[in-house]
């Protein structure tokens, strides 16, 4: 059980934990003007827990091919306080079928996408995106996604010229870039926000450990309203 400020996740049966990929797109994406959202791949659902917190009007279908996952998933949905507001699915996302269109669209999709796979299959299907293509992940979104809608995923740093050319296939344009650095200088991630329309794009940098593995004053004040215990404090430990 992983414990939050104003929830819990279940994660006996999922094949991944609760990290800080996770953490990271839950605390950055902005739900607050949104009034319906899809989870891709939701796992224990942490995401979708985290942006109804953020916005309790938000309408959230959260969206596990995993049958043990989509278990903890619905189970956590289930005990928080939005549970009225909260639906997980066991599906295959390339093969769900919907015309419902969604303010936002996020997802922690599986990546490494030139490695080896993994032995564990639960896993292996948790991390590579051979299990959900990029180029039909983008190509569902575009139709499911509302003229104004913005869709955020979390990438390894090394993706982002080839995600944001797949975006611009499917006539989505990068709009916020947030580079995760694990320490400083070392980049190891990236968070991304797509829109139908052009928009300026926002760059900014995130890094979540001093060079002497502290947490950042950065990623504590970004994440302060989830974590239960004080990072502050922890780094002091």
């Amino acid at each position: 059980m992983f414990q939050f400020k104003h929830f819990s996740v279940q994660q006996d049966n999922s094949a991944l934990k609760v990290g800080t990929d996770a953490m990271l797109l839950g605390a950055c994406v902005a739900s607050e003007n949104a009034s319906s959202c899809l989870d891709i791949g939701a796992g224990t659902g942490v995401i979708s827990l985290m942006l109804a917190q953020k916005n309790p009007a938000l309408e959230i279908t959260a969206i596990e091919i995993d049958a043990a996952s989509a278990i903890d998933c619905r189970a956590n949905f289930s005990n928080s306080n939005w549970s009225k507001q909260l639906t997980c699915l066991e599906a295959d996302f390339l093969s769900w079928s919907t015309e419902q269109p969604f303010d936002l669209i996020v997802s922690n999709p599986p990546f490494y996408q030139n490695s080896l796979l993994s032995n564990h299959a639960l896993t292996a299907q948790s991390k590579h995106a051979v299990f959900l293509p990029f180029e039909q992940l983008f190509e569902k979104v575009t139709r499911l996604l509302t003229e104004n809608g913005v869709f955020w995923l979390i990438v390894p740093f090394q993706d982002l010229e080839f995600v944001s050319e797949i975006g611009n296939k499917n006539h989505l344009k990068c709009s916020q870039q947030i580079t995760i650095e694990g320490k400083p200088g070392k980049q190891v991630r990236v968070l991304m926000a797509f829109q139908k329309h052009e928009q300026k794009l926002a760059k900014q940098t995130i890094c979540i450990r001093t060079e002497n593995g502290n947490y950042t004053s950065q990623y504590i004040e970004l994440t302060k309203e989830f974590h239960s215990k004080n990072l502050y404090e922890q780094n002091k430990i």
